[in-house]
C-alpha cells in the first residue's frame, strides 16, 4: 500500500463515449492500473456502453491506449491459463465447461476491425489449452485424470449455470410464515417482476443459456431491491427483509405454476435457474456497486437517487480530494451501509472462487523443486512468445513501435535475471 500523500506515477485516463465524461484515476503500479482498466471495461460490457482508456507513467512518459478488444484479449488469455491448469490437475469437467461458456461469450462481443482474426486466434488458444499436455515419452499424464481432462471438450454443450443451495445474499423462495396476507406490489416493482418471469420462462422453456439468463434475472432482482428499503430507509440490496424475499420469490412462481406436475425436465431447470440467480447475485451487486465510480456523473446521479447520504459524503470528501487520493462515490455507499451495520460484499462468488482456485493451484506449485517451478515458467513464457509473435505482424506502425519498446523492457529485465544466476 502506497504511504499516504505519496505521488502515484501510473494513471488511466478514461472518456465514456455518448456522456463524453472524461476522469483520471492515480495508481501505484502498472498492474494496478491495468486491472482498473479491465474493471471499467467490464462495466462498459454491462451498460453497452464505449468506453476509451489512455494508461500513462508520468515519470517515465510511457503511454499506450487499451481497447476494449484488448480487455477481452486480457481476459481471455487469464481464462486459459486457468483452463490449462485445471486440464492437467484433471479438475471437474463442469469447473472447466463454465470457463470455457464465459470465455466464448467474451469471444463473441470481440469487435471492430482485426476482431475476426483476433477471434479466430484465440479460439485456436481455447482448443490447445482444454487438450492434456503430453510428457517426454508421449503419454497423457495421470490416466483418468487425463481422460478427465479430454472429456470437458465434450461437456461444453450440456453446461448449464448452477452451484450448491447456499444463498449469498437472503432466500429468494419466499418466506412461508406469516399471516397469509397477499403482498402489496407497487406498479413499478410489478413491471419489474413481469420482466424477470419473461427471462425465466424463457430459460425454462428453451433449458439453454440459462446462465446468462440468471445474470439478467440477477440484475433485474437488484433493480426491484434498490426499490425495497430495509428499516434504514435504505435499498435493501442484500435482501434482509422479508418483503424483499417474497417479492423476488414471485419471479419463479408464475413460472413454476405453468410446469406440469410430471415435467420433472423443466422443474429441474427452474431449480437449476433459481440455484444460478443466487450464485450471480454477489457478482451483479459488486459489479453494480464499483460501477458507480467509473462513470462519476452517471454514479452521482444514482447515488443522490437512492443513497443520499452517501452522495453528501461524497461530496464532502471531493472538496478535499487529490489526485492521488480520489473521493469514491463506491466507498461513500459501502461507509454508508457500514456505519448501520450492514456488510455489502467487496468480492462477488466468481472472483471469490477464482482467488481460491488460484490459491490451490499456488499450493500445488509450492510442492514442486525450484528448477521444476523455472521449467513451468519458460514453458508458458516460450508459448506466450509465440503467440506474441504471431500476432505482432497485424500490428501498425504505431502498435509496433509501442510493443517493441514493451519487449525491449521485458529483454532487459530477462537479462539481468541470467546475469543474477
Amino acid at each position: 500500500m502506497p504511504k499516504k500523500g505519496q505521488r502515484l506515477p501510473w494513471r488511466l485516463s478514461y472518456v465514456w463515449g455518448g456522456s463524453g465524461t472524461k476522469g483520471a484515476t492515480p495508481y501505484a503500479d502498472e498492474g494496478g492500473a491495468h486491472r482498473g482498466a479491465l474493471d471499467m471495461f467490464r462495466t462498459a460490457r454491462m451498460r453497452e456502453s464505449d468506453l476509451e482508456i489512455t494508461i500513462e507513467n508520468r515519470d517515465t512518459g510511457e503511454k499506450y491506449e487499451m481497447t476494449a478488444n484488448d480487455a477481452i484479449k486480457d481476459t481471455v488469455n487469464g481464462n486459459l491459463e486457468r483452463i490449462r491448469a485445471m486440464v492437467a490437475n484433471g479438475a471437474d469437467e463442469s469447473a472447466i465447461a463454465e470457463i470455457v461458456e464465459e470465455t466464448e461469450g467474451l469471444l463473441k462481443t470481440l469487435k471492430g476491425k482485426g476482431s475476426v482474426h483476433l477471434r479466430t486466434d484465440l479460439r485456436d488458444d481455447l482448443k490447445v489449452a482444454l487438450q492434456p499436455q503430453l510428457p517426454a515419452g508421449g503419454e497423457p499424464q495421470g490416466g483418468a485424470e487425463a481422460e478427465g481432462a479430454k472429456g470437458a471438450e465434450v461437456a461444453i454443450p450440456g453446461t448449464t449455470g448452477g452451484g450448491d443451495e447456499d444463498d449469498d445474499e437472503g432466500d429468494d423462495e419466499g418466506d412461508d410464515e406469516g399471516d397469509g396476507e397477499p403482498l402489496v406490489i407497487p406498479a413499478d416493482v410489478a413491471a419489474l417482476i413481469s420482466e424477470a418471469s419473461a427471462h425465466v420462462s424463457s430459460a425454462v422453456n428453451l433449458g439453454v443459456e440459462a446462465k446468462k439468463i440468471a445474470e439478467k434475472v440477477s440484475e433485474l432482482q437488484l433493480a426491484m431491491r434498490k426499490k425495497s428499503l430495509n428499516t434504514f430507509e435504505l435499498p435493501d440490496l442484500i435482501a434482509h427483509q422479508k418483503y424483499t424475499r417474497n417479492t423476488a420469490a414471485l419471479v419463479y412462481a408464475e413460472v413454476a405454476e405453468q410446469i406440469a406436475d410430471d415435467d420433472e425436465d423443466k422443474a429441474e431447470v427452474l431449480k437449476s435457474l433459481k440455484r444460478a440467480v443466487r450464485n450471480k447475485n454477489s457478482d451483479v451487486l459488486v459489479g453494480y456497486l464499483r460501477g458507480l465510480d467509473a462513470d462519476k456523473e452517471a454514479g452521482l446521479e444514482e447515488v443522490q437517487k437512492h443513497y443520499p447520504e452517501a452522495a453528501d459524503a461524497y461530496l464532502k470528501a471531493k472538496e478535499k480530494e487529490t489526485e492521488e487520493s480520489p473521493a469514491s462515490l463506491t466507498e461513500a455507499v459501502y461507509g454508508l451501509y457500514a456505519s448501520k451495520g450492514i456488510e455489502l460484499p467487496r468480492k462477488g462468488r466468481t472472483e471469490l472462487e477464482r482467488e481460491r482456485r488460484a490459491a490451490l493451484r499456488g499450493a500445488d506449485e509450492s510442492r514442486l523443486t525450484p528448477e521444476a517451478r523455472l521449467e513451468n515458467y519458460f514453458t508458458t513464457i516460450t508459448a506466450e512468445l509465440e503467440k506474441a509473435e504471431k500476432n505482432a505482424a497485424k500490428l501498425n506502425g504505431h502498435q509496433k513501435r509501442k510493443v517493441r519498446t514493451r519487449l525491449k523492457a521485458l529483454a532487459a529485465r530477462a537479462q539481468e535475471l541470467a546475469d543474477q544466476i
